[in-house]
């Protein structure tokens, strides 16, 4: 089985508005315009049933090196970019989800905290968002 966060870039990177196409993992450079996914510290287990059923959380964050000047324009388009995705992710994660994550079931795909401004310099700024995949998983023995 493929790790979650292979799964989970696999699926970001069919988001259509990703310039260059180009998405690491745990990986975001310092020149504009790159995206990286990167696992965020949480508990595993989302909700345990008591037939032993499990429910597991994967939390990471989108982030992007994005252009950043005084250009009200090129902040504007920084904006609308995280929100084209917030909305990819609403109407399309749990439609295709799934078929991305290697034998689990996807759940819900969580929007937990919307784009913000995380680091900035003279000529580029990471942006990120934070988010939630639930999943269900078959155990492996």
């Amino acid at each position: 089985m493929k790790p979650i966060m292979q799964c989970v870039r696999e699926f970001i990177m069919t988001f259509p508005e990703l310039k260059d196409g180009c998405l690491m993992l745990d990986y975001l450079g310092d020149k504009p315009v790159e995206y990286s996914v990167e696992p965020v510290p949480s508990e595993r287990i989302y909700k345990k049933y008591t037939d032993g059923h499990v429910l597991k959380q994967q939390l990471f964050l989108f982030a992007s090196r994005e252009l950043y000047s005084a250009d009200i324009n090129q902040l504007i388009e920084n904006s609308a970019f995280y929100e084209k995705f917030e909305n990819w992710i609403l109407h399309t994660a749990l439609d295709n989800l799934s078929s991305f994550l290697d034998g689990r079931n996807a759940f819900a795909m969580e929007i937990l905290t919307g784009n913000y401004l995380f680091d900035a310099d003279y000529n580029s700024a990471r942006y990120q968002i934070q988010l939630r995949l639930i999943y269900e998983e078959q155990e492996e023995l």
